[in-house]
């Protein structure tokens, strides 16, 4: 009898371990506090981008519309505060006090300020001058460099508003090689910054060579690439030219134009704003003291190139994803250029870092076995690698929650969201969510898209999550 006993106790808590593993517990992680019904879905086949964004205190969160280009809810209540119209925007920044929303317009990128809780518009700046409407499709300023966490980034959402993070200034792309910096509260111009000795027929013969090489055009076209410091304190523009130009933000001085030997696009910027990173199109990748423009090091070659990726928080490192897909994702000393670290096996397709720079996600390329890796970013260490289904579609979006505790991904516009921790464990699936996804910066919020049972109704969701997540909390996990 006590034989049976203890074996009928044995299997009971057997039984219990494999419930616990497939099925959903009574507490999830998050759950949903507000829905948007004004929401409306991202969309690639009809030239659609979502927006999902917060304010820097969480009050706020702004969201593609379906009647107008975004409306805005009070994210504790779920209620609808204002709508923002301008005929088509391509980004979208709360500014930092949470009073003001400033967008800018998809077709000439001039910006308009507008209150938050009205919607009034408050002042307007021109965009881009007398170029060819062609050019417009493709213009704007710092779109191509912002990683919003989708691959490709610039097709699925709408992009930050070039403008400094003390918002003092907001820059104005005139016509791709003219650019203005205006002030913020008054929107008067401070100062031009000539980049590059304008030519309309230089313009055409660019424009006319994206759409030869077809999948290139937004990469080739006519989509200058600006972007501020860390700190505000200089501004790079990089339009495809060979002489990427720096600038001091705050007096509109030039620095250093520097001497690339191919076109210029993509740029970031340390940290401590101490050094720039610059990758040519054949994948070589310099960088540059900011503060006298000199040339610090070279990293790869058009053998071996890559594309400069992201600093560790302490700015001592660089690390670059290579072109070739079978190489490694690495990380670099900047100032000679040697090799710190390789993180081994990541063949990375997409890299995502989290805000704090701690971690990084890989997507593989070519290898249907694994869905991510994870690494900590200032060891080169694999945390996991986390293994995926025949039926499982790659990721396509990654974003990380601003204190590091989690990471959502999305396999698909019409996939729903999964909330991961750090150590690369499923936490939730979230029923009936989608691309875009947003955290608050306190991590308190999670923002998504979504679609009602019926799959034929858009509407997006508020996402509030527990202080401490329990590990009974969890829903399923992968090993």
């Amino acid at each position: 009898m006590r034989s049976l006993t203890k074996f009928l106790g044995l299997y009971s808590i057997l039984f219990s371990c494999v419930f616990a593993q497939t099925q959903p517990q009574s507490k999830d992680v998050a759950q949903i506090v507000a829905s948007m019904s004004e929401f409306r879905d991202i969309s690639a086949w009809k030239t659609r981008t979502g927006l999902i964004r917060f304010s820097a205190d969480g009050k706020y969160l702004a969201v593609s519309a379906k009647k107008v280009d975004v409306v805005v809810y009070s994210t504790e209540t779920g209620k609808v505060l204002s709508r923002i119209d301008g005929k088509g925007f391509h980004a979208f920044s709360f500014s930092a006090d949470g009073k003001y929303a400033v967008a800018q317009n998809a077709v000439d990128g001039s910006m308009g300020i507008f209150e938050v809780e009205s919607g009034k518009l408050v002042r307007s700046i021109r965009g881009l001058g007398a170029t060819s409407q062609i050019s417009k499709v493709f213009g704007g300023t710092g779109i191509i460099n912002q990683f919003n966490g989708i691959f490709p980034p610039v097709i699925l959402e709408m992009g930050q508003v070039p403008i400094s993070n003390d918002w003092k200034s907001i820059l104005v792309n005139k016509n791709d090689s003219e650019f203005v910096l205006h002030d913020f509260d008054t929107g008067e111009q401070k100062f031009e910054l000539n980049h590059a000795d304008y030519s309309g027929g230089k313009e055409r013969a660019k424009i006319a060579m994206a759409i030869l090489v077809g999948g290139g055009a937004l990469y080739l076209g006519s989509s200058s690439n600006a972007k501020f410091s860390p700190k505000g304190t200089y501004l790079m523009i990089a339009n495809g030219n060979r002489e990427p130009s720096l600038w001091k933000a705050t007096t509109g001085q030039l620095v250093a134009k520097f001497n690339s030997t191919a076109r210029v696009m993509h740029h970031v910027f340390s940290p401590d704003e101490t050094m720039v990173a610059t990758t040519d199109y054949e994948g070589v990748t310099c960088v540059w003291d900011t503060s006298t423009g000199k040339l610090l090091s070279t990293i790869g070659s058009k053998k071996v190139g890559g594309k400069a990726a992201a600093w560790t928080a302490d700015s001592s490192k660089i690390i670059v994803i290579p072109s070739e897909r079978v190489a490694d994702l690495a990380a670099f000393d900047p100032k000679t250029g040697a090799e710190l670290l390789v993180f081994k096996g990541s063949a990375p397709d997409g890299a995502l870092f989290s805000d704090n720079l701690k971690f990084v996600a890989t997507r593989p390329y070519k290898n249907k076995s694994v869905l991510f890796q994870l690494w900590d970013v200032e060891t080169g260490k694999l945390i996991t690698t986390v293994p995926r289904s025949k039926d499982q579609d790659a990721i396509s979006s990654i974003k990380w929650n601003p204190n590091d505790q989690y990471f959502v991904t999305s396999e698909g516009l019409k996939q729903e969201v999964k909330l991961w921790n750090t150590r690369g464990e499923l936490l939730q699936v979230l029923a009936h969510s989608t691309i875009p996804m947003e955290f608050s910066s306190d991590g308190k919020f999670l923002a998504t898209g979504g679609r009602l049972a019926n799959d034929k109704t858009d509407i997006g969701y508020v996402w509030e999550f527990s202080k401490e997540p329990r590990a009974d909390e969890r829903i399923g996990m992968l090993r």
